[in-house]
């Protein structure tokens, strides 16, 4: 999805008191909008919240400061919310054919993404540390602002938006979904309720969980986590090394200034972030 496109779907979405995210209660799934399959059985477990090793991420914690505050305060977001920026390990995601999609929270929890929308980004048998960071604020709660999938061990030195990578969300949810090969059937309906039940124990938010690990009888293959303010299009950019590879994919949540996620190399070039 271009990125001219995810600001105008957010346009309703980016306000002090936002909505339709997961930290404001279970999505509403309407199992309605894809068809029922027999595909294989999905298990969920709420994310911990375990700092990630240095090395496994591209992103950095932030403290929030004054100073951090004053030099993004033309941001087109708005005021950058109190609070601080934290960073959760979420999974480490195996890619046995190299295969990388994002979507909403039905497609990656049900497994569900299209073909055309999943890109070869690593070797056959990568396994892919995927780190959240996290507002933590006492005024807007908990928010994911970016998800890293980290590739390969070379540093960005640039980014670039991948519009296929990109999604739309009506559940205030998104994923990202590492499939064993094209054309891997999808698990029934019932995987999306049950991501949501491993986020809101019987239907209670008050744990601030903010994502979930989905396994098969194959294992991990998927995070499905709350994105950003809740409803609304979300851009994924790939980040290339100094010798033009791609060693990492981030999943932008509009909660906080590009500048301000510890990102290394040449930020995307669009003024809205």
């Amino acid at each position: 999805m271009p990125l001219s496109a995810v600001v105008a779907l957010l346009a309703a979405c980016a306000s002090p008191t936002p909505s339709g995210s997961w930290t404001d209660g279970p999505p509403v799934v309407d199992p309605s909008a894809a068809p029922s399959s027999t595909g294989p059985v999905a298990t969920f477990t709420a994310c911990g919240r375990e700092a990630p090793a240095a090395s496994s991420t591209n992103l950095r914690p932030s403290a929030l400061t004054d100073a951090d505050r004053a030099a993004v305060a033309g941001w087109a977001g708005g005021p950058v919310p109190d609070g601080r920026l934290v960073l959760e390990h979420a999974a480490a995601l195996p890619l046995p054919a190299g295969l990388l999609g994002f979507g909403n929270g039905y497609e990656a929890s049900t497994g569900a993404l299209r073909d055309d929308v999943l890109r070869e980004l690593a070797p056959a048998g990568t396994t892919a540390d995927v780190t959240l960071a996290v507002l933590d604020s006492p005024s807007v709660g908990r928010r994911v602002a970016f998800v890293e999938v980290h590739l390969a061990d070379g540093t960005p030195v640039r980014w670039r938006e991948e519009p296929a990578l990109g999604f739309g969300t009506d559940g205030g949810d998104g994923g990202v979904y590492a499939p064993a090969y094209r054309g891997a059937p999808a698990a029934s309906d019932d995987a999306a309720f049950d991501a949501i039940e491993a986020v809101f124990p019987d239907g209670d938010a008050s744990a601030g969980h903010v994502c979930a690990v989905r396994s098969t009888e194959n294992g991990v293959d998927a995070v499905v986590f709350s994105a950003g303010y809740g409803d609304g299009g979300y851009p994924t950019f790939l980040g290339y090394d100094a010798d033009d590879e791609v060693v990492s994919a981030v999943s932008y949540g509009f909660v906080l200034p590009w500048a301000l996620s510890g990102l290394p190399g040449t930020p995307p070039s669009d003024a809205d972030l």
